[in-house]
């Protein structure tokens, strides 16, 4: 408030008052009085002198109702003998409380107290509990991350991305898709340097000439072996003339290599498609894979199954984006697992964990399972022993031991062990029960 407005407000309170006379003699009604408007108040009642033909008397009295006190927002009379006065608030309609209230002694009746937060579920602690304690899976997994992404800082390497002359990526901050998943494993090896080539079909020719430019034909030449000499078609469909696709390669010179492909439209049918192309979570999927790879590398060819490798670079993808957004991670991971996982009986899910193993998937069950109900077994996996687990296996298995021994390690249990309460845990809880 200015120093004019103030002055103003205190000569209007003046004026106000100066009009009001409170009187301790009696007042009658029609008695006379000395001057038009002024009011008198006796006994609770409110008299108004009033021109009655040429005579000046007072009117009836009309009963003043007690007005209860207006609440004051600053000061609250606490039950501690020596009370602390609250913050001063911003002056608005309604006062905000103050971040921690006294107990205030008031005249009306207690109201009620405001409810207490949501308290989460108890999270399992292992194998043992994990069935019984399957409701706080997602929270222990997404908070537990979470803070770990909150407390770490970026440490990728070089960073080089390339994007077709005719391409329009839906998502453009690479570099925070990145840094976030960077941030999920702080004491993990990352690749030195990572070429980002994005493109859509129309920038085939431009994207296999940008490859063989950047990385040098040594490594072009070794990589392309890889996909029969076809690294960067194979992310497309030649056929629609779309490309839909990536994939994340590396080097035998360590050198991280993510071929994106951009599709031409949105596809209809695919649920979780615009949250996974407009937010960054693509991205955030193939580097993870950059991750994944390095305590591997050129050590054996016997690697993780694929729903472990899929599955954990799917759910990698809605932690690291959605590490603020309990709700929109949970949305996700429901979604992407709507479909085909909603029709496997606990039995099934049991079949495909025990014959899903390295790239094979019998063909009764859908490539994508790899991918969504992967990353609903990799949740529980985190909410037992932390995402650093993802990684962990990888670095179990360059010593030449089988998937199920590196799992005991990791996760202190036997595979076979696991599988029927993974199974049980997983089918509950895709099914609400």
């Amino acid at each position: 408030m200015n120093r004019k407005a103030g002055i103003a407000l205190i000569a209007a309170v003046l004026v106000l008052s100066s009009s009001q006379v409170i009187s301790a003699a009696p007042i009658k009604t029609g008695s006379s009085c000395s001057k038009a408007g002024k009011v008198a108040v006796a006994k609770e009642k409110k008299y108004t002198c009033i021109k009655k033909g040429k005579k000046l008397t007072w009117s009836k009295g009309v009963r003043i109702k007690s007005a209860a006190p207006a609440p004051t927002p600053t000061v609250s009379i606490s039950a501690t003998p020596t009370p602390e006065p609250s913050p001063t608030p911003s002056i608005t309609a309604t006062p905000e409380p103050s971040p921690t209230p006294s107990v205030t002694a008031v005249a009306s009746p207690t109201p009620e107290p405001s409810p207490s937060p949501t308290t989460p579920p108890p999270a399992p602690k292992d194998f043992s509990d994990l069935y019984e304690n399957r409701a706080g899976i997602s929270q222990s997994a997404w908070s537990k991350s979470s803070e770990i992404i909150k407390a770490s800082k970026a440490k990728y390497g070089t960073l080089e991305i390339y994007t077709g002359p005719n391409t329009k990526p839906y998502f453009d901050d690479y570099p925070t898709a990145v840094s976030l998943v960077s941030r999920l494993f702080p004491n993990r090896l990352e690749p030195s340097k990572t070429i980002v080539i994005r493109y859509k079909f129309v920038d085939l020719d431009w994207a296999d000439r940008t490859f063989r430019e950047k990385i040098g034909e040594a490594q072009y030449q070794q990589m392309n072996s890889t996909e029969n000499g076809k690294l960067v078609p194979s992310v497309c469909n030649a056929n629609t003339k779309d490309c839909p696709g990536a994939m994340q390669q590396t080097s035998n010179m360590g050198v991280s290599v993510i071929f994106q492909g951009v599709q031409n439209a949105d596809n209809p049918n695919d649920a979780t498609g615009k949250m996974r192309f407009y937010s960054g979570m693509l991205e955030a999927h193939e580097y993870f894979h950059a991750i994944q790879r390095i305590p591997i590398m050129g050590k054996t060819e016997v690697w993780p199954h694929a729903w472990f490798r899929e599955g954990g670079a799917e759910w990698v993808q809605n932690l690291a984006i959605n590490y603020q957004d309990f709700k929109t991670y949970s949305d996700y991971l429901r979604l992407d697992c709507a479909f085909e996982c909603q029709r496997l009986s606990e039995s099934e899910i049991v079949e495909f964990l025990q014959t899903a193993k390295a790239n094979y998937v019998p063909a009764k069950f859908h490539q994508w399972l790899n991918y969504s109900l992967g990353a609903y077994i990799i949740e529980a996996l985190v909410a037992l022993k932390g995402a650093d687990t993802l990684v962990e296996m990888y670095a179990q298995m360059s010593n030449r031991i089988s998937f199920d021994q590196a799992f005991k390690n990791t996760y202190g249990v036997e595979w076979s062990y696991a599988i029927p309460i993974l199974a049980k845990t997983i089918y509950a809880n895709l099914k609400g029960l």
